[in-house]
């Protein structure tokens, strides 16, 4: 059998890891268009502010592939897929069939629509994006950060950790406005502020002024910010171009609960697939680290006929500040919340008596059981006595 995997984020690795392991004998080949084998992105955002020698994010390198007998192709792009003749066209024209792939590509930065090439503009994705912005924090006097997300915060904090007058623009009235109320973000925006980051809320980028680089940020609001760069995390766009298979509206790859695509041998896998969830009910998207990780040995086991249901549930965490920042499951549901204090609050959502997912910051205790109970699909008729601490002794 013959097994082809684009990408070597965590999704394509731990895919090519889990065949191997499973069938030895196996053909299993990765191919990527990035320069270095497997690294840590969850790392990056330590080694941007300065604090993590670069060589302690990789995780793997070339004779870790080789040792377990996957053939990694390093800076090879492919052109397309053909579905019809389960052949994978790359760039140069050379061609390899498969018997299953898996396409575990990710996603690319989302540009921002004032984006004009400008040379200190940028954006984070690649272990070559953290070390431009790594270079950019150190050598820059002020900056400008937008987007009000979790990698957006990562931004922040690199450039204010490298003593860089920083403003962090965030469209909402919050950061991270999809799960976090006004009321728990203000613990978060209190951190970023005690870093020296100033939180500009309601806020966007109308005008970039300058040549080659950009030296003004002009806001919606008239103010002029001087700087000398400008970061950017408003989202991503899937690389899904090179295969014709089903997609949603946002040419996210779908897949069933076995990331089995609408073609029975092409599978996926990774941070930017819609796949149907038999545990929120319904298609969803995630992108933390470890759920990509899941997901990929999920994959591998589908793809070898073993059909196996990916019911995994995802979590985020945000570890910049003295209090732990933790995001469980999914935050669409209804919400009750309650802050404990200054420095402690959590927020529970419920699809209707079903517990479906948390967010909490610096109360962090029962995140477990949380995890197990979205799962299982636990029903809760007072919901109001999870808020409360004595419940987690």
């Amino acid at each position: 059998m013959e097994y082809v995997i684009i990408g070597d984020g965590i999704a394509g690795a731990s895919a090519a890891e889990k065949l191997s392991e499973l069938v030895p004998e196996a053909s299993v080949t990765v191919f990527t268009d990035e320069e270095d084998a497997l690294y840590n992105r969850i790392m990056l955002k330590t080694f941007m502010k300065g604090t993590l020698p670069v060589q302690y994010t990789r995780m793997h390198d070339e004779s870790w592939y080789g040792k377990r007998g996957i053939e990694l192709c390093l800076e090879t792009r492919v052109k397309e897929v053909n579905t019809s003749d389960n052949a994978v066209i790359l760039e140069s024209g050379e061609e390899h069939t498969y018997d299953k792939l898996l396409i575990a590509t990710g996603g690319s930065p989302r540009k921002y629509s004032l984006d004009d090439e400008y040379e200190n503009l940028l954006y984070m994705w690649t272990l070559k994006d953290a070390e431009e912005i790594k270079e950019s924090a150190e050598n820059s006097d002020k900056a400008v950060v937008i987007g009000g997300g979790l990698l957006g915060i990562d931004l922040a904090i690199a450039y204010a950790e490298n003593d860089c007058e920083t403003y962090y623009l965030i469209r909402g009235e919050n950061w991270w406005s999809k799960g976090l109320s006004k009321e728990g973000a203000e613990i978060v925006h209190r951190k970023m502020e005690d870093k020296g980051i100033v939180v500009m809320t309601n806020t966007e980028a109308s005008e970039f002024v300058g040549d080659n680089e950009i030296e003004t940020v002009v806001t919606d609001s008239g103010e002029e910010l001087d700087c000398d760069s400008v970061a950017v995390a408003i989202g991503q766009t899937a690389n899904s171009g090179l295969i014709d298979v089903d997609k949603n509206e946002a040419d996210m790859i779908k897949t069933d609960e076995y990331l089995q695509t609408s073609d029975d041998d092409v599978f996926a896998a990774g941070n930017m697939v819609e796949y149907r969830s038999p545990v929120f009910d319904g298609c969803v998207c995630r992108g933390s680290w470890d759920h990509s990780e899941a997901m990929g040995v999920c994959a591998a086991e589908n793809m070898l006929g073993r059909e196996k249901v990916f019911d995994y549930v995802n979590t985020y965490g945000v570890g910049h500040f003295d209090v732990q920042f933790l995001a469980i499951g999914d935050w669409s549901g209804e919400a009750l919340e309650k802050k404990y204090s200054d420095s402690e609050y959590r927020r529970l959502f419920f699809n209707g008596d079903k517990l479906s997912g948390a967010v909490m910051i610096g109360f962090t205790k029962g995140q477990e059981r949380i995890k197990e109970w979205i799962r299982e699909g636990r029903v809760f008729e007072d919901r109001e006595e999870l808020l409360q601490k004595e419940f987690w002794n």
